[in-house]
């Protein structure tokens, strides 16, 4: 991988709508157990049900192994259209209050089915450089879908070339990620929320 293709690659990303896209190394790239924890206490109601999420995808353990054998990654940032009025108005809210309003929540899943397809567009044109092992791994739960096919029904995946597990889900500590790519940000968020994605080139 040159330096010249993953600048390329950045490019693409800005140009689709990403507000940051910065390559980095691998090794940069952190697997935390407290991730995949963080998935199951409190529950999230993705986990167990989205084909895309936890214990539905490769386990941490494994994807460790496959993550040393690469030496480039690419984190992608994409905003969060989450204006003002509604960071203001879900102070002090619990959160499983918050996700329940409708506004919040289309413009959520707006946004990662948007920043999904980014990501998918970018690791396509990694594939077309040559570069046969390009994986890349979205931000927040995929909802392609209004409801997950595959635990209720048994059904494989509606989106199986576009659904792309987050980076949570593979136990990536996100904001440990960002900031040994230098794309540091605020959590709890307040006022430019991002998603990260991840895409893993050799």
């Amino acid at each position: 991988m040159t330096a010249a293709n993953l600048e390329k690659l950045c490019e693409l990303a800005l140009s689709k709508g990403a507000s940051a896209a910065k390559p980095m190394s691998a090794r940069g790239v952190i697997v935390d157990p407290r991730v995949r924890l963080k998935c199951m206490v409190p529950t999230c109601d993705s986990y167990g049900w989205n084909l895309m999420c936890p214990p539905n995808v490769m386990p941490m353990d494994q994807f460790a192994e496959v993550l040393r054998q690469y030496d480039h990654a690419i984190l992608v940032q994409y905003p969060i259209p989450l204006d003002h009025e509604i960071m203001e108005r879900s102070k002090g809210k619990r959160l499983e209050d918050v996700v329940k309003e409708a506004d919040y929540m289309d413009r959520l899943s707006r946004s990662e089915v948007e920043f999904m397809d980014l990501l998918c567009e970018v690791e396509r044109n990694a594939l077309g450089m040559g570069y046969r092992f390009a994986t890349a791994f979205t931000g927040g739960a995929c909802h392609l879908c209004k409801e997950c096919v595959g635990q209720r029904s048994g059904e494989r995946c509606r989106h199986p070339f576009r659904s792309r597990p987050s980076m949570e889900a593979m136990s990536i500590d996100v904001f440990l990620t960002a900031q040994n790519a230098g794309l540091p940000f605020e959590l709890p968020p307040r006022d430019n929320p991002v998603w990260n994605g991840l895409l893993l080139v050799d």
